[in-house]
């Protein structure tokens, strides 16, 4: 039987540069190969015209220096590990033609799609954050208001911009009480599940929802549909430590077996 998932290849791995992790590339490397992955991929966010405190992506400079690190790991490394280097595009639907520039600076490789900031009287609020300056507001806002924008916001991206992988699907409000989703959201998710047949774009199994809640993103019910579509499931970590590199991928075949369409 063809296996579900390619567990020796981590396609989402942070660095320090995004000011929220820890640790120099190379760790996250050399962590790598001891996991026993083929593949590494750092991707590293890139977020345009977001107005959030404190800054938690990359700026010019930074993309700056972690392409360049990542040219000379590749040189030392690529004979024990394929390194490639990404970015997780956070889409910002008021600044796509921005987006589209700044990608095309850069060599890169892989284009994660996710979407963290909600738009609310000119400022942004962090989706995925535990930090109360943006939990507490988006809770005021209503949940289902602010669930119903998220999806509709990756939907309207994977309809406008290239990318190459969805990112922790249903990860928005992580840190939010008592979050369901409606059977109008289930049915958003469901579209955005047929754009991502559409456009050829693969799902992530995002296996720090292991940690997060003992699953990983996005819910069981959600991978079924994904492969009755035949969409490509392709494992990352969000490691944001070196030892978070490929995290519960040992589980994932097994995770995932019971999961098939029948």
């Amino acid at each position: 039987m063809i296996p579900l998932i390619d567990t020796s290849f981590d396609g989402h791995v942070h660095t320090k540069l995004c000011h929220h992790a820890v640790g120099e590339m190379e760790e996250y490397v050399q962590q790598g190969i001891r996991c026993g992955l083929r593949t590494l991929c750092f991707m590293e966010h890139l977020e345009t015209e977001i107005a959030y405190q404190p800054p938690c992506w990359l700026e010019d400079e930074d993309f700056d220096a972690y392409f360049s690190e990542g040219q000379r790991l590749k040189q030392s490394y690529g004979e024990k590990i394929e390194i490639r280097l990404g970015v997780e595009m956070g889409f910002n639907p008021q600044a796509t033609e921005t987006i589209v520039q700044r990608l095309a600076r850069y060599p890169v490789e892989r284009i994660g799609l996710s979407c963290h900031f909600h738009l609310h009287a000119g400022s942004h609020l962090n989706l995925l954050s535990r930090r109360a300056q943006s939990l507490d507001r988006l809770a005021e806002l209503g949940a289902d208001m602010v669930i119903s924008t998220y999806f509709d916001t990756l939907i309207l991206a994977i309809n406008t911009i290239r990318c190459d992988v969805l990112c922790h699907l249903d990860a928005v409000l992580r840190h939010l009480p008592g979050i369901r989703f409606s059977d109008s959201h289930c049915r958003q998710i469901v579209q955005l599940l047929d754009a991502l047949k559409a456009k050829a774009v693969a799902l992530e199994i995002n296996t720090s929802g292991f940690d997060y809640r003992g699953t990983p993103f996005p819910a069981p019910w959600i991978i079924t549909e994904a492969l009755a579509r035949d969409i490509p499931l392709q494992a990352g970590s969000d490691a944001h430590q070196p030892q978070e590199v490929g995290r519960y991928f040992r589980q994932l075949p097994d995770y995932l077996q019971p999961l098939r369409p029948r």
